[in-house]
């Protein structure tokens, strides 16, 4: 940008969050700034005896409307988007008396906050939808200005200038970006209260690469987020990397999904037992693998890595607690011969890691992954935001799934009788299940999943398919138990089940053939117990 012809440059700051904007304008002023600011912002700007001169003077007149009306000027927006590199625009200036504005500092009024607001209305949401800021940035961001549209960028400016503005255009251009950015997101949220479930859009940035999508030609590709009101502190933009190699697109993914899978077995095992136990789940492109709850983490990995040790193989682990010098050497060398080398996965995802678990886990250079916000799951951890996925030219938009099955709601139907250790299973078997691509019938034992038989076209397939997995791996499916996503259209689907050996089902009820798959279990001794499927049908993924 080259230098104006004031010999001041000029900047406008007008903030609905006060916060730091004196210490930002004292930084200006020492470098030979003017200041003008509006309102509440000057009366801020001049308690701390920094000299400021009120935009009132600049646009020629008082606010009107109730404060409606202030930046809303030919003269302030002039300023914004002259260009100094146009002859006649300098000369329009200088004959109307109207300085450049060359560096602008606007933050919008909460409007987001207010809508969260249980007591909001639609005259306060009115009231907090902010026009004069939005306008300014965008001026600011056509005119090519230094523009600041969130705080935590003062220090960097202010540092920038200091250092006599190095790289400028570039710097510049990520400034003006940024404003269209939070401009584009904050028109996003209004129109999607005004819409009331028919509009939606999504505003994100990167907040981490990745090397490339799920396949090396699918570049350029990232985590995209922004996570501001009610930060959900399990968003994958709270995780910290901290040792091995970049997280991949694909890496992403699985964490997303374990995050669906661990979350769902805290909240299933905080309602019916009122506890959450040590969890720690594996998946292998997006579906669960292996999983294990116990009283201590040490023992539940164990039983996670040997619920498909082949599967696991390059695979991404979550566990809910720190993971130590024994839990990581498990990971490495559980089950694994002497002479032979460790364990390969992905990456691990947990609550912490001690420094001697780093140091075991980088020697193969292991993905480690922290967020201590997984040593506190509850119910409450489970994911509410909408669920959106791609399709060409469109996107589909539904809740997420957040059911938690209830072995004492009044909706449910017990056939037989089930023990504790049979309702725990039922509840992991669900959890991993319902979070599996569906169609899915899962088997789990003693706080152990054997078979998860994904992705398949028929129930029968499915139960075919974890009776499958869990053999392969010389699983005993004796007394095991089982979830099925949805209802069995048929007594086959069970019939292969209790043949094997399972004694428990969790499944929903619905089909015309209910009571012929109930009379088929309860005579082959299988208690079953069965969720509406228009309350409870687990489909995940399809």
């Amino acid at each position: 940008m080259t230098d104006k012809p004031a010999i001041k440059q000029n900047a406008l700051l007008s903030v609905s969050d006060k916060q730091g904007i004196a210490e930002f304008a004292a930084g200006l002023h020492e470098l030979g700034w003017n200041i003008y600011a509006s309102g509440g912002t000057a009366r801020e700007i001049a308690a701390a005896k920094v000299p400021v001169i009120d935009v009132a003077d600049l646009v020629g007149g008082k606010a009107i409307l109730g404060h409606r009306v202030v930046t809303l000027s030919r003269e302030l927006h002039a300023g914004l988007l002259a260009d100094p590199n146009n002859a006649e625009h300098v000369a329009e200036m200088a004959q109307e008396n109207i300085p450049f504005i060359d560096l602008v500092v606007v933050d919008m009024y909460p409007l987001e906050q207010t809508i969260a607001e249980p007591t909001s209305t639609p005259d306060s949401v009115l009231e907090s939808t902010d026009i004069g800021g939005p306008t300014m940035l965008r001026s600011a961001a056509k005119g090519k200005r230094i523009v600041l549209s969130v705080a935590e960028q003062r220090t960097q400016v202010l540092d920038w200038l200091r250092a006599g503005k190095p790289d400028e255009a570039a710097f510049v251009q990520q400034l003006v970006a940024r404003a269209e950015y939070e401009v584009a997101r904050y028109i996003g949220i209004s129109a999607q209260y005004l819409g009331g479930g028919e509009v939606s859009v999504a505003a994100m940035r990167k907040v981490a690469p990745t090397k490339y999508g799920e396949n090396p030609y699918q570049q350029p590709a990232g985590l995209y987020a922004d996570n501001r009101i009610a930060v959900d502190p399990l968003g994958l933009d709270q995780f910290t990397h901290l040792k091995g190699w970049e997280l991949s697109f694909v890496n992403q993914t699985d964490m997303d999904r374990l995050l669906q899978t661990i979350t769902h077995v805290a909240a299933g095992f905080e309602r019916n037992f009122a506890n959450v136990p040590a969890i720690a789940v594996g998946v292998k492109h997006g579906n669960a693998c292996g999983a294990g709850v116990a009283k201590a983490h040490a023992d539940a990995v164990k039983k996670m890595l040997e619920g498909d040790e082949q599967a696991i193989f390059g695979g991404v682990v979550m566990i809910n607690g720190t993971i130590d010098e024994e839990i990581a050497t498990i990971l490495m060398r559980h089950n694994i011969a002497d002479d032979a080398p460790n364990r390969m996965l992905d990456g691990v995802v947990a609550a912490g890691a001690t420094d001697e678990a780093v140091d075991i886990l980088s020697r193969a250079k292991l993905r480690v992954v922290v967020n201590p916000a997984l040593a506190t799951l509850t119910e409450a951890s489970l994911d509410t935001t909408a669920r959106v996925r791609p399709l060409r030219a469109g996107a589909l938009i539904q809740p997420n799934y957040t059911f938690v099955q209830d072995f004492s709601a009044e909706y449910m139907e017990h056939h037989g009788k089930t023990n504790d250790q049979q309702k725990q299973d039922m509840i992991v078997a669900w959890a991993v299940g319902s979070t599996s691509n569906s169609n899915t019938i899962t088997i789990v034992k003693d706080g152990k999943l054997l078979g998860n038989g994904v992705g398949q076209q028929d129930r029968v397939g499915a139960a075919q398919l974890a009776l499958a997995r869990a053999a392969n791996r010389g699983h005993d499916v004796i007394d095991a138990s089982a979830y099925s996503d949805s209802f069995f259209p048929f007594p086959d689907g069970p019939t292969v089940l209790a043949e094997a050996g399972i004694k428990a089902i969790l499944t929903s009820s619905g089909s015309v053939k209910d009571q012929a798959v109930v009379e088929t279990l309860l005579a082959k001794n299988v208690s079953i117990v069965m969720v509406p499927d228009k309350t409870g049908r687990g489909f995940y993924a399809h």
